[in-house]
């Protein structure tokens, strides 16, 4: 998607100097900063949500175990239900 971005001076200065000094280009310092920032923002929701949470508590556990499984088409099936395939 394209876009005008229209920001303040001492906020083009803070991104233009984050760019020069990671070795990139300002969109792809902006980027990395939307990027940075959604990815907190969905950490966040996992750290709300306690199930979520109990999950991750239990995973080393069920790896342990073997109660795993892998592929894309297990886990799949997994979410539809069907835990025998």
């Amino acid at each position: 998607m394209a876009m005008t971005l229209r920001l303040s001076v001492e906020l083009d200065a803070a991104i233009r100097a984050a760019a020069a000094g990671d070795h990139c280009n300002v969109r792809q310092e902006v980027t990395h900063a939307v990027e940075t920032y959604l990815g907190l923002r969905e950490t966040e929701e996992i750290k709300s949500d306690p199930e979520t949470l109990r999950t991750l508590a239990e995973a080393p556990e069920s790896v342990r175990v073997g109660n795993v499984v892998y592929g894309s088409e297990a886990a799949r099936a997994l979410l539809k239900g069907d835990r025998d395939s």
